[in-house]
């Protein structure tokens, strides 16, 4: 008997992990996992580049169509597009809710070019 005191029956398992078959099914599973996922990975890249692509145009005053929109030469559908959206309003630096906590701290401002003249004489600075 094995000399290990008991039977040997994992290999007649159906949920032995160690099996071929069993390891191929899951070699193949995550396959199609990782292909489903590259798929909607890319799927999402598409669809926010044609966003992005979309609100420049917008920005840029095209149309989806690609033609340039000026003054009263508007097509029906940008003129129609254009009223059916409201336009945000822009937001001032008051409403944009920073809190700036390092306003009237000196150690923060920029050095100015004179300070580098009286370090150089104090030996901080080389000027080679």
């Amino acid at each position: 008997m094995g000399g290990h005191g008991g039977l040997n029956i994992l290999p007649q398992k159906r949920w032995n992990v160690y099996n071929y078959e069993n390891r191929e099914k899951v070699r193949r599973d995550e396959e199609a996992a990782a292909k489903e996922e590259q798929l909607k990975r890319e799927q999402a890249r598409k669809r926010d580049a044609e966003l992005r692509l979309e609100k420049l145009r917008q920005a840029r005053g095209l149309s989806t169509g690609g033609s340039v929109v000026h003054g009263d030469d508007k097509p029906a559908s940008a003129s129609v597009q254009a009223e059916s959206v409201p336009e945000e309003p822009e937001k001032s630096e008051a409403d944009s809710k920073h809190i700036n906590l390092f306003e009237g701290i000196r150690i923060f401002d920029p050095i100015k070019a004179g300070d580098g003249k009286e370090m150089k004489g104090k030996g901080y600075c080389s000027d080679k």
